[in-house]
């Protein structure tokens, strides 16, 4: 789903997508593209884990979005002219609702560079490319940035060098900050090859901490 996201915060319109009960079709069967975004971002095996999480009673909130959708709609801003009063496009891609609450989303950020790379503030290094916060480095959703130049953007053009990806995962005993932090660096590391961010950005396994 493609939210219009304003510079520093967005809002977003969700579709309610039901599951239904026992009786009725699968969510793999109902939805098979959320379903399969799902898989392609975050791993089968984490979203198997994600799922069991959330117990048998589960929603999906986002409309269909292919892998492919969202990848094409970061290139086209980072290549076409930034719209200040727009802002940036953000992407839910894979909201469940059950059990607890679990939403992922992508989307370049309204953040600088120089202001995540503050030693005094909330970001924290993670590999020579990518900063988090919260989480693992404290309360709240586990957020991540990092560097991706995109091929065919004009010298100058790209407006904002930095993509955001985060993970919500609300009332649910089950989750731990570590696996958040897991789900995370998965879906960075997704999104930097669907993008195919010509810098390669290095996105750790679970967002580790840069060694001193």
């Amino acid at each position: 789903m493609r939210i219009r996201r304003p510079a520093l915060y967005g809002a977003s319109a969700m579709l309610v997508l039901t599951a239904g009960c026992s009786s009725e079709p699968s969510l793999r069967e109902q939805y098979p593209v959320q379903w399969q975004t799902c898989d392609d971002l975050l791993g089968v095996k984490n979203m198997k884990n994600v799922r069991d999480m959330l117990g048998d009673d589960q929603e999906i909130l986002n409309p269909p979005i292919t892998v492919d959708e969202m990848a094409n709609g970061l290139k086209r801003e980072a290549r076409e002219r930034y719209d200040q009063v727009r802002g940036f496009d953000g992407y839910d891609v894979c909201h469940l609702d059950g059990r607890g609450v679990f939403r992922p989303f992508v989307g370049w950020s309204a953040r600088s560079l120089k202001q995540v790379s503050d030693p005094s503030g909330r970001w924290h290094p993670v590999g020579p490319d990518a900063f988090a916060k919260g989480g693992i480095y404290g309360h709240g959703s586990t957020v991540t940035v990092f560097r991706c130049e995109v091929a065919g953007a004009a010298k100058g053009r790209q407006v904002q060098i930095l993509l955001e990806v985060s993970v919500t995962d609300t009332s649910n005993p089950k989750s731990t900050d570590e696996f958040e932090a897991q789900l995370v660096a998965k879906l960075a590391q997704s999104v930097r090859d669907a993008v195919g961010c010509v810098n390669r950005p290095e996105i750790p396994e679970g967002l580790s901490p840069t060694k001193a």
